[in-house]
């Protein structure tokens, strides 16, 4: 079922994003940059920007991206789909990997602002025509 691939290309992010977070802060440690205590209590001040960035982009992907895969596996419970679904969920799965691009690569608070702005139009989007399609269903 279509699904399936939003939802495995937001894990494919959700765990690139952390083997990267986690490569940083080993090779931070390894060099003396950053102490076990940094790493244990994650005092983010102390590790470099990337690191840090990638963590807390890391950390985002379960907000929203949580969000949207309750809803992916909700519409894939009620067997619900069709080419509004599909595109919403590629809108928002673009904008999720833009957003994670530009916070650690970039570092463009305009652009990283509007692939945000974006993943949230699609998730709201979404759960307000699934709320929409249940409520109306049952009138």
């Amino acid at each position: 079922m279509w699904v399936h691939y939003p939802i495995m290309f937001l894990i494919l992010l959700m765990c690139s994003l952390w083997l990267l977070t986690t490569a940083l802060r080993i090779s931070a440690f390894k060099r003396k940059r950053v102490s076990a205590s940094d790493i244990q209590f994650v005092h983010k001040n102390n590790f470099e920007k990337t690191t840090t960035l990638a963590g807390n982009s890391y950390d985002n992907q379960f907000q929203q991206s949580t969000l949207f895969i309750v809803l992916l596996c909700l519409l894939h419970q009620q067997h619900i789909e069709g080419h509004f679904w599909f595109l919403v969920s590629t809108f928002f799965v673009v904008a999720r990997y833009w957003h994670c691009f530009e916070h650690i690569v970039c570092r463009n608070l305009l652009m990283r602002t509007i692939a945000f702005a974006l993943a949230s139009s699609c998730l709201f989007i979404a759960w307000f025509a699934y709320l929409y399609i249940n409520i109306m269903g049952k009138v």
